[in-house]
């Protein structure tokens, strides 16, 4: 009987019926969507909210601890497993991201009836449909003439439309603490409304990435975001496309994997796509590629592999998988910069014969520029080395306007944005981060005490924002939760004990991980922020946890 029932879930055969499911662009969603984001909400009125069984029933589909219905999925901790973004598109478009086991399954039965619902096997070989009220079915598979598997979500879109934007906004906050007791990761007891400046507005643009890391803004409007499994996946035109730009073979254990991505400067005439990616064979290493792109597509036969990182089970450190950089960007004068962590080894930041610890600088060919400022103290491939003495250059960026770049080295005892300059030692872990009060190591230029930063950008010229934020640089820490701001042409005016004074942007966003900006013809300039839900891929790892929001200024019409 299994074996029949494994042949009709495959037939493909539509019935009608089935609820027209909503999108968060709606008019009529996006103000629940954007009051949800901004605005705390009353976690007891929305628990109430959540049992209101003439309301919302959705007690009457989902358990929480032990308490409810059990057609949808135990929503239990669904308060750790999700940002406030997924929460809101989770009741705003339930079909978008459906857990697995939980499509609409159509059944029409040897009696004539057509039933919806969710249907599971049972021990005894019968089989069991639960719909929407709840409502139990039982079937010998005998009785069951046609099933198909509809790519919808049993729970019906427009609950949004029963609820005030308060209400709802009530609703979301009581998901976001049910969340289990124990300890979570960076990041994890950040809940509540994103706060921004008035005069801006937030968007989710993207929800259900995987293990998200880096992102790189293409010159027509495409974005190409990094999944630290494998894969680069493209958000065009307000969707994120299912086929991805490329998968590759990567060792994504804890921070390895797909970790910084950039294209040519010339993109429109030489469309390469630059990839910093740890591979698994022969031994965990970094790779730096580059393929050609082709409409959506890269060309998986175009790789040309420019550099060769070391062989990481040599390199020591407590966690080897650890402390991996990534961040991958053109400077102004053509050349390619590479950050590269020191895998939790400490001294080999120091050593002139690895990569570990370093910035390095390569012309797009991978070939080595003449002017490296190492050349008389390097050999082979280190010759590519433009910096050293850092800890985790996770993330930099470089100012189009004179080259200025700025690099987010994260945690020791302080969090540090270092002015990238050739040839400079920037201490680690001869110093701890911070002042260094010597003249043999480079002082960052604004520092503080330790979490973990991440994404970073310079607001563009002509940007569309208010005159305050001209000229600053943007950068976000993941386990607090907010963005700041410097001013960097302050650099010489280190005004309090962490350097330049940094202002606060917005806080309570949840896990930033990347940051980066975007101008659009007759639009003022975006601010893009890639969420993801964990530092690190471990056994607690949960796929489809990272989303994409958009920071602008409202439009004066």
């Amino acid at each position: 009987m299994a074996s029949r029932f494994t042949l009709l879930i495959l037939i493909a055969w539509s019935f009608g019926g089935l609820p027209k499911q909503a999108s968060a662009a709606d008019p009529s969603l996006k103000a629940y969507q954007t009051y949800a984001l901004t605005h705390a909400g009353n976690a007891e009125r929305g628990a109430e909210l959540y049992r209101a069984a003439q309301r919302t029933k959705c007690a009457t589909c989902h358990q929480v601890n032990g308490e409810g219905g059990k057609v949808g999925p135990d929503l239990s901790s669904i308060g750790n497993k999700f940002d406030r973004p997924h929460l809101i598109e989770s009741l705003l478009e339930p079909s978008r991201q459906i857990v697995e086991g939980y499509r609409t399954s159509s059944v029409l039965t040897s009696d004539g009836r057509v039933l919806a619902g969710i249907l599971k096997e049972q021990a005894d070989g019968k089989l069991l449909l639960q719909d929407a009220e709840a409502k139990t079915y039982e079937f010998h598979p005998d009785e069951i003439e046609q099933v198909s598997q509809q790519p919808v979500s049993l729970m019906p879109s427009g609950l949004a439309e029963t609820l005030s934007t308060q209400e709802f906004a009530d609703l979301i906050a009581y998901l976001e603490t049910l969340r289990p007791g124990g300890k979570h990761g960076a990041g994890s007891d950040i809940s509540g409304p994103i706060t921004i400046p008035t005069g801006f507005e937030l968007t989710t643009l993207a929800t259900g990435l995987t293990g998200a890391t880096a992102m790189q803004v293409m010159p027509d409007g495409r974005l190409l975001i990094c999944e630290q499994t494998g894969q680069v996946r493209i958000f065009r035109d307000g969707e994120l496309l299912p086929q991805p730009l490329i998968s590759l073979p990567v060792d994504h254990a804890w921070e390895r994997g797909v970790i910084g991505i950039t294209i040519d400067p010339d993109f429109e005439n030489t469309p390469w796509v630059y990839i910093c990616w740890t591979a698994k064979d022969p031994y965990p290493h970094h790779r730096i590629s580059r393929f050609l792109m082709d409409g959506d597509r890269a060309i998986p036969e175009s790789e040309e592999l420019l550099l060769v990182g070391d062989d990481q089970t040599k390199m020591g450190g407590n966690v080897p998988a650890g402390h991996q950089g990534g961040g991958l960007h053109f400077g102004s004068d053509g050349n390619l910069y590479i950050g590269i962590g020191e895998q939790t080894a400490g001294s080999p930041a120091q050593q002139l014969d690895t990569f570990l610890g370093k910035m390095l600088r390569i012309h797009a060919d991978g070939s080595i520029p003449e002017d490296n400022p190492l050349l008389d103290r390097t050999r082979g491939k280190y010759r590519a080395i433009w910096t050293y003495g850092m800890r985790n250059p996770f993330t930099f960026a470089v100012r189009p306007s004179d080259g200025l770049i700025l690099i987010n080295d994260v945690g020791g005892k302080f969090e540090e944005i270092n002015v990238g300059l050739p040839g400079k030692n920037y201490g680690w872990p001869v110093i701890e981060h911070g002042r260094a009060n010597s003249d043999e190591y480079e002082d960052p230029i604004h520092w503080y005490p330790e979490a973990s930063i991440s994404g970073g950008d310079f607001l563009p010229a002509d940007s569309g924002w208010p005159e305050e934020y001209a000229g600053r640089y943007f950068f976000a820490d993941f386990k607090h939760g907010w963005i700041h701001t410097i001013d960097p042409d302050q650099r010489d005016k280190l005004t309090d004990e962490q350097g330049i004074r940094a202002g606060e942007f917005a806080s309570g966003i949840r896990r930033p991980v990347d940051l980066r900006f975007d101008q659009r013809p007759n639009e003022p300039a975006r601010m893009l922020i890639l969420l993801r839900n964990a530092w690190v891929i471990d056994d607690k790892f949960q796929t489809g946890t990272s989303s994409l929001l958009a920071i602008q200024p409202l439009r004066r019409d």
